[in-house]
């Protein structure tokens, strides 16, 4: 086995593994992974090389889907009361609804210790403030009801239980009761404590905004970014400047390697010294796992300088990916992740060969920052194209810039931090660097307000990760010279047909699972309308956005913020909208003002509103939809808008579904239609879909959209053996419609 075979290894035995991270995610269990390893590792004693290295890997992958599996599904304790104790290692946050969340570390169950931490939420009454005592660093002991984060809910949605195990969180504590507070000495958690500190100091030199700045990219303190600017960044594609990543940890690398090469330090004590400044720097973090990647590749690097070893980028690039996947394995979907080893991967292959195109006598140091800067994009555009849907147009020539300004930028914060014991003179330059970083601030929002500035393209699949890897391959010096530039073209044309919005000939509902609201879409042939928007409209922006989904119609069936609310937030993804239905004389009848306010953005940017009575029609490529309710002189203006919500009876390929809003049972029978398929009224309420309601339409199967268990149960004790899907057990629901009926199925 030659050196170059043994090189191989590394490369091939990361992919290996993220393979079988990837299925001992969604497998059923463990042990159907035991006989591969014990046949893998067999094989590996017996066979020769070539045939070894497959061994090799296979075994890999075993290790992987073992190590997938059980970092995917944890042991977990039993939901219930327990008394709780830990220690704050987070910042504090507080909602303008009343809720207060952080996460606990060293936490303990009834005197149980595990192994993992907590996130813990309650709520504030109106006029109440925090507890007393409660602040990052304090122990904190109360008795709270345990329960088990939820996955995504919704196609492509947000996965909370992902997202906390990436924490290495694996459960939910809800409640302050009994709450006692003390110091608390966890490393974690003294972290914590130091991190709110600084924070408070670089907002005090600073000023809230530039502060607020500052220890976003120092430390990590992403709530302090509004979502406005962090959504202004993504559409630049320069969202990577405001979370701690490896550009930020570089820049400190680089400051500490400066500073030591003018103290003379022999690169034996540079390397040790860096590696324990580094160490503290991830603590300070709170272990931010993109923080340890970026200190673990430069350690590496800086290994094989001390070794005097020859240093491949790609294979430093692969062990760090198998150091921190075999301790973390969680990351592997985890989007930091994701765009780390996508930038670090262009950098590696495609910059080389960038710059070899053209050598400049003069301006070299600018040509190889923008090869750079270009790799690099070249790298992220998969993770791009994966999670925000968007092809900044002008991402490379901005990163170019906005990297050299926020390097800028990254030095003066961290001088201002360093000099936080001299309040005088730390206010002096931090008042200096929040005048250019407000500067930037104001460049980035009127930047991202430009027409064009992105491209919105529909969500990256396995066709598109493809494309990238052959447009990387082919950008790389691995490629044939002569057949590169038929693999360029090749690379592009399907990753643009990839993400291209094909037209959709399917007709089918979704019913999104949005708590105690209502969101849902009707598609019929490349027909879109969404029916109410839920409170914040996130899942409903996010299903239209992956699919690059354009509204022809919003139908709002009442003015309530549960069910119109979400508005803004469609608005604010620009997701388009040609018409808004409401109902009959909704804008004179009692509505939510915050509601009506979003309603006169909405017309304003170019949105018809229509009010639509009994009788009146929706036409669909295959179908029609027909309004049922309210009818004109039936229902008095004072009355609640639940009363008049619209009531619709879609028709689609034969098949019939009745949407009743809020409907109540004052008024229920004026709009009860046999129908295929029913959504019960009002989230199940037991003042709605009543026995006789349901009798009139005889549905085949019945959809409750819901949040509270108790209306879950009081409308399966009313609806008798008609089949019912809920979204608060088995999440989304998609119906498929058919010229011979329907399919229902459910996200869980």
């Amino acid at each position: 086995m030659t050196h170059r075979d043994y090189a191989w290894l590394a490369p091939v035995a990361a992919l290996a593994l993220a393979a079988g991270i990837w299925i001992g995610r969604s497998a059923a269990g463990w042990l159907v992974f035991i006989p591969l390893l014990l046949c893998a590792a067999a094989a590996c004693w017996l066979l020769r090389w070539p045939q070894r290295f497959a061994a090799v890997q296979a075994v890999v992958l075993a290790v992987g889907c073992l190590l997938g599996y059980a970092a995917y599904h944890p042991s977990l304790p039993r939901e219930g009361e327990y008394t709780v104790s830990g220690v704050v290692a987070e910042e504090i946050r507080l909602r303008e609804d009343g809720q207060v969340r952080t996460l606990l570390r060293g936490v303990r169950l009834n005197g149980q210790s595990l192994l993992s931490g907590a996130y813990w939420s309650f709520y504030l009454r109106e006029g109440e403030t925090l507890p007393e005592g409660l602040a990052p660093g304090c122990s904190v002991t109360l008795t709270a009801r345990v329960y088990h984060p939820s996955p995504a809910s919704n196609p492509g949605g947000y996965d909370f239980r992902e997202y906390l195990l990436q924490k290495n969180v694996t459960i939910g504590v809800y409640g302050v009761e009994e709450l006692h507070t003390a110091d608390g000495w966890h490393p974690l958690g003294i972290a914590a404590a130091i991190r709110h500190s600084l924070t408070q100091g670089l907002i005090s030199a600073m000023g809230e905004t530039a502060g607020g700045y500052a220890s976003t990219m120092l430390l990590g303190s992403q709530h302090l970014i509004p979502d406005e600017d962090r959504q202004a960044f993504s559409r630049l594609g320069i969202a990577h400047i405001l979370s701690v990543s490896g550009f930020h940890v570089s820049v400190l690398a680089g400051l500490v390697n400066w500073l030591f090469r003018r103290l003379r330090l022999s690169r034996k004590a540079r390397f040790w010294s860096s590696g324990a400044l580094l160490a503290f720097y991830c603590l300070l973090a709170g272990l931010s796992a993109p923080v340890i990647r970026a200190a673990l590749l430069f350690l590496l690097y800086e290994f094989g300088a001390l070794r005097h070893r020859q240093r491949s980028s790609l294979h430093l690039l692969c062990v760090s990916f198998l150091a921190q996947l075999l301790v973390s394995p969680v990351q592997l979907t985890s989007m930091s992740f994701h765009l780390t080893y996508g930038a670090m991967l262009g950098l590696t292959l495609v910059t080389p060969w960038l710059c070899s195109l053209w050598e400049p006598r003069r301006f070299r140091r600018v040509w190889s920052t923008l090869c750079a800067a270009l790799g690099a994009q070249v790298g992220v555009l998969l993770p791009g194209l994966y999670w925000f849907q968007e092809l900044p147009v002008l991402g490379i020539l901005l990163n170019t810039v906005v990297l050299g300004a926020a390097t800028g930028l990254i030095i003066l914060c961290w001088v201002v931090l360093f000099l936080l014991p001299v309040p005088a003179l730390a206010t002096f330059v931090g008042q200096l660097t929040a005048g250019l970083m407000n500067g930037m601030l104001v460049a980035v929002g009127e930047m991202s307000s430009w027409p064009g500035i992105t491209i919105w393209t529909c969500q990256g699949g396995l066709l598109t990760a493809a494309a990238w890897a052959a447009l990387l391959l082919a950008m790389s010096w691995w490629w044939p010279g002569r057949r590169r530039w038929l693999g360029l073209v090749l690379s592009v044309v399907v990753l643009a047909a990839s993400v291209y919005p094909w037209p959709d000939t399917g007709s089918r509902y979704v019913q999104l699972s949005v708590g105690e609201a209502d969101a849902a879409v009707l598609q019929d042939q490349g027909y879109h309308v969404a029916i109410d928007t839920g409170e914040d409209g996130e899942e409903l922006a996010g299903y239209l956005h992956q699919r690059r989904i354009s509204l022809d119609a919003l139908v709002l069936t009442h003015l309530h913020t549960d069910h119109a609310g979400g508005v803004a937030e469609l608005m604010s993804r620009d997701i388009p909208i040609k018409t808004c239905y409401l109902p009959w004389d909704a804008l004179e009848t009692q509505a939510d003002e915050d509601v009506m306010d979003m309603l006169a953005e909405l017309a304003a940017s170019g949105t018809e509103l229509v009010e639509l009575g009994r009788g009146e029609r929706i036409e669909l490529p295959n179908g029609s939809i027909t309004v049922l309710w309210p009818e004109a002189g039936k229902v008095r203006q004072e009355q609640e808008a639940n009363e008049s919500s619209l009531t619709l009876l879609a028709e689609v390929r034969g098949s019939t579904l009745l949407l009743t809003g809020d409907l109540s049972g004052t008024y229920e029978m004026y709009a009860a239609a046999p129908a295929d398929v029913l959504k019960a009224a009002h989230h199940g309420s037991e003042n709605s879909t009543s026995q006789e309601f349901l009798q009139a339409v005889a549905p085949e199967m019945l959809i409750l959209s819901c949040g509270d268990e108790a209306r879950s149960l009081s409308m399966e004790e009313r609806r008798g053996d008609i089949p019912m899907a809920d979204t608060r057990r088995d999440g989304c629901i998609t119906i498929e419609f058919q010229t011979d009926g329907f399919n229902v199925e459910t996200m869980w």
